[in-house]
């Protein structure tokens, strides 16, 4: 398979043609894929008739497999109705998106994950990725990331679960020492939200809704985050 005129094998080529099949069927709608220079490694450009990938550029070739697996997931998501992260209307503060984005990720990177786990794709360049981003993170972080309710708090709390529940252990050890050390009280948080999320789960759009809303609730983002049941169309 070719992607982004780059050459990355044929593990793919089965689910690249059930989600262009079922694209069709289910959505009247094609799957194209772009290079594109971006913040986000992946994202998803959905329009009237066509669903477009949109892979980061400088993302390397051993990487791109995973990458565009991942993404093809999040298609499947939306075709088998697993809730979304929905922008409430009126005024946003500018943390909104980003808080949006990453609880999202909380729940639903792991479940696609968990959806190719069998083809074992190589993701260590994004586990790289991510664990310098948040290594930087720690290095000088705010004040106003320890105090409960403030929107930095609720940030690096989600990012702190993320990791505790997916990172690699031998990885994640010396970034909880930081957060131990730097952040308390966020790992207090943190802490409380894996329990919330292990209570849940991810292994089915009803687990994945009950997993959204508990950590959306947990961290009172209700003014800046709407989670969609796409089963019946609702706003959480």
């Amino acid at each position: 398979m070719n992607v982004i005129g780059r050459e990355i094998g044929d593990a793919l080529d089965e689910l690249r043609a059930e989600i262009e099949r079922r694209l069709r069927v289910e959505m009247e709608r094609e799957l194209g894929v772009e290079a594109a220079d971006q913040q986000a490694i992946s994202s998803l450009r959905w329009s009237e008739n066509a669903v477009t990938v949109l892979l980061h550029q400088d993302v390397p070739t051993h990487a791109l497999p995973h990458v565009f697996a991942i993404a093809l997931q999040h298609v499947r998501q939306r075709l088998d109705r697993y809730p979304d992260v929905r922008r409430p209307d009126g005024e946003q503060p500018v943390e909104a998106p980003l808080l949006r984005q990453a609880l999202r990720e909380l729940v639903l990177a792991p479940e696609a994950e968990m959806q190719i786990e069998s083809l074992a794709l190589d993701l260590e360049w994004e586990v790289e990725q991510r664990h310098a981003a948040l290594k930087e993170m720690l290095r000088e972080p705010p004040e106003a990331w320890q105090e409960p309710g403030d929107r930095g708090h609720a940030f690096i709390t989600l990012q702190y679960t993320r990791f505790a529940l997916h990172h690699p252990t031998e990885m994640w050890e010396g970034l909880r020492k930081s957060f131990n050390e730097k952040l308390p009280a966020a790992s207090e948080s943190g802490e409380h939200l894996v329990d919330v999320i292990r209570a849940n789960g991810w292994g089915t759009p009803g687990a994945c809704l009950q997993s959204l809303l508990g950590a959306r609730d947990e961290l009172k983002l209700q003014d800046v985050a709407l989670i969609q049941d796409r089963r019946v169309g609702a706003l959480l």
